[in-house]
């Protein structure tokens, strides 16, 4: 599995829930975002991602003006 991707064990340790469902249930709670959900519908956040929402959240994001740009990946 790619190393950037949370693994399933690190979900449910920020989650607290096991269930794929309700992990996406908690991201749009908390986060008011609907997660990208792979084929089998598990989450597929990266830990970027999940630190963007943390620091958007917490009033600690950048003002996107000195925002890096992003690289797509698909493989």
């Amino acid at each position: 599995m790619n190393g950037r991707l949370m693994a399933d064990d690190d979900l449910v340790r920020v989650t607290g829930k096991r269930r794929y469902s309700k992990q996406a249930d908690w991201f749009k709670h908390e986060f008011g975002v609907d997660v990208t959900r792979a084929a089998d519908g598990k989450l597929v956040m990266t830990w970027i991602q999940f630190d963007a929402l943390l620091a958007k959240k917490n009033g600690t994001a950048t003002d996107g003006r000195t925002a890096q740009p992003v690289e797509l990946c698909y493989d």
